[in-house]
């Protein structure tokens, strides 16, 4: 096994692999000229696309602005911002539902799936924010963006772009350096001047007066700062984006300037929003047209992530089982560079692939001698294993056959020597003097008692090895439960006296009809009583025989010694006894539990045991035998 595994680790080709090899290379390199064109269509598909979306959403501003005025909605009432902010909110939704769709849809773990993971989340805050707000100011309940949550929520968002753009840059190898900071000035500065121009008036005011407390005064100062705050924030994410953008390398650097696109338009909007707070009544600015640019920034950065999730999936194509070499190989390299190192590995592989054709029919040769020897080891292990197992129940065989031997020699040995001791009684003088004492009687029923010990004992092997054999025919009458007492009562009263057990019968019905063998029942019953006063310890036996569901329910039950739980099972085996050896305080040859068990399971019943030392037992047998 060992030198097989080895051999296996050396990553030799079978032949049958090594021709569908040979194939695969030999179609990619004549379908490369395909594979390109296909990929320069898949990016003007996707280019085409995005212009779509883009224009989608600035005709559906266009038609909702086109339609409150044709409808005769007044620009700034509730009901126009209404109308318009709903449509942001809509737009801010979709592009979280795209970005979340981007990253669920890319089931293999990768650096990738965790920048758009970010992003998802970044989104679906900002998504979230937007439509508490909507909710809040729609219903009444508060002003326009007067909701600290939604804020927080939205700087939540924001910070969770940051991942995004660093695992970006790793997807792109790029090295974040300061440079991004020199790109993120000029954002800076216009994102601070165009809130300030805006309300020019208002700050030239307080500066002049030169009372600085005077700026919390400035009408919505919160919303005022925290829309520069957006700003400066969605610039510099710009500016992140714009440096992986220009020195990343891969098909992704395109994600990298739909982000920039989409940030840069996202900031430049946020600030114009944080301008109107102070300069315009409140009720104006959910229909303000800046939504416009700030849904387009949300929209942009989504076709990004959709952009990546596409492009991953081109060029890995996870539905099919062929790896396109020449896509991949041109969107690391570039399609000059490309082409030439796919030629490169696709000679080198050639080459090696002849050689792992020339070790193959050595390798084999060596597999096969050690699949034989492995093969003569198995079976030298299995054939000792099988003899090991032979001798084990040979030696348990010979041990049960000496104790079976001993035990049945001992049971028999016992009723002849007492049958034998009193006919010799009987000879000669000492019959006269019995005869004269009057102990004749008691002589002949000790030698009948035994007789009769034998007898059953002797039955009981017959009955037994009609059992084992299959021979016994369960050959079925109709009689009635009464017809069978008879003989039952017999068997109670004669090992009752002996037994010196309380005998308690419980038959509600002795008419109860019942089409089975009847000699097999007689036996189920007339066992169990006779094992219920072997074991009874001077108690108490019962016998209940009753109708349920037309089956026959017999029940035998005493308050004698018991029998162990882990004893429980064995007891129904041929010749077994709790006490074995032959001086056991109780007689018999243990058939009698186990004639029972095979008679009932003949008969297609069940029997129960319950029991516990010093508690007593309970044998409960049900037997679908009940007529009408």
């Amino acid at each position: 096994m060992a030198i097989e595994r080895t051999l296996n680790q050396e990553n030799i080709m079978p032949q049958s692999e090594a021709v569908l090899f040979s194939e695969f290379i030999d179609e990619t390199g004549t379908d490369a000229g395909q594979q390109l064109a296909r990929y320069r269509d898949f990016y003007t598909r996707c280019f085409f696309q995005e212009m779509a979306v883009v224009s989608l959403v600035i005709c559906v501003f266009a038609v909702a602005y086109l339609a409150c005025y044709l409808t005769g909605i007044e620009y700034g009432s509730f009901l126009h911002g209404k109308v318009l902010y709903a449509v942001f909110v809509l737009f801010n939704v979709y592009a979280a539902g795209q970005c979340f769709y981007s990253w669920a849809v890319l089931n293999s773990k990768s650096v990738a799936r965790d920048y758009m993971f970010f992003w998802a989340v970044a989104f679906t805050g900002a998504a979230i924010g937007n439509s508490i707000d909507f909710a809040i100011w729609a219903s009444e309940m508060g002003p326009f963006k007067q909701n600290m949550l939604t804020n927080l929520i939205f700087v939540f968002s924001l910070i969770l772009s940051f991942p995004g753009m660093h695992f970006l840059a790793q997807v792109c190898q790029v090295k974040v350096t300061r440079q991004p900071v020199l790109y993120f000035l000029p954002f800076a500065v216009t994102f601070a001047v165009i809130p300030t121009y805006m309300n020019y008036e208002i700050l030239n005011s307080i500066l002049d007066a030169g009372n600085i407390v005077a700026i919390s005064h400035i009408p919505n100062i919160k919303e005022f700062l925290f829309g520069i705050f957006y700003a400066m924030v969605g610039g510099y994410l710009s500016s992140l984006s714009l440096f992986i953008w220009q020195t990343g390398k891969g098909r992704l650097v395109h994600s990298a300037r739909l982000i920039a696109i989409g940030t840069v338009v996202f900031s430049f909007g946020c600030a114009i929003y944080a301008g109107l707070f102070p300069s315009i009544r409140l009720l104006n600015i959910p229909g303000n047209p800046v939504h416009i640019p700030i849904a387009l920034g949300y929209v942009l950065v989504a076709l990004g992530l959709r952009r990546s999730e596409n492009t991953i999936k081109f060029l890995m194509n996870p539905e099919s089982d062929k790896l396109p070499p020449v896509t991949t190989l041109v969107e690391i390299f570039g399609e000059n560079e490309g082409l030439a190192v796919y030629k490169r590995l696709e000679n080198n592989i050639r080459t090696t692939l002849l050689e792992l054709t020339k070790s193959r029919e050595e390798t084999q040769l060596k597999k096969e001698e050690i699949g034989q020897l492995e093969q003569e080891i198995l079976l030298r292990k299995k054939i000792e294993n099988e003899l090991l197992i032979a001798k084990e129940r040979a030696e348990e065989a010979s041990l049960a056959k000496s104790e079976f031997l001993a035990m049945i020699s001992h049971e028999l040995k016992t009723p002849l020597t007492v049958i034998r001791g009193y006919s010799a009684l009987l000879k000669n003088k000492a019959l006269e003097k019995l005869v004269e004492t009057q102990k004749i009687t008691g002589v002949a029923g000790e030698i009948e008692e035994n007789s009769f010990l034998l007898e059953k004992m002797v039955n009981n092997l017959l009955e037994f090895s009609r059992l084992e054999s299959g021979s016994l025919k369960y050959e079925k009458e109709i009689f009635t439960l009464g017809e069978v007492l008879n003989f039952i009562r017999s068997v109670s009263t004669t090992h009752q006296k002996a037994s010196e057990c309380q005998y308690t019968e419980i038959i509600p019905d002795e008419s109860i009809r019942l089409e089975a063998n009847r000699q097999a029942i007689e036996q189920i019953v007339a066992n169990l009583l006779v094992n219920a006063f072997k074991f009874c310890n001077k108690t108490s036996v019962t016998l209940e025989l009753k109708k349920e569901a037309g089956n026959l329910i017999i029940t035998v039950s005493d308050q004698g010694i018991g029998i162990p739980a882990e004893l429980q099972e064995k007891i129904f085996e041929a010749f077994y006894q709790v006490s074995l050896g032959t001086r056991r305080k109780f007689g018999g040859i243990g058939l009698g539990l186990s004639i029972v068990k095979k008679l009932v399971t003949g008969l297609n019943g069940k029997i129960r045991l319950a029991s516990a030392p010093g508690q007593g037992s309970r044998f409960e047998v049900t037997l679908p035998v009940v007529v009408g």
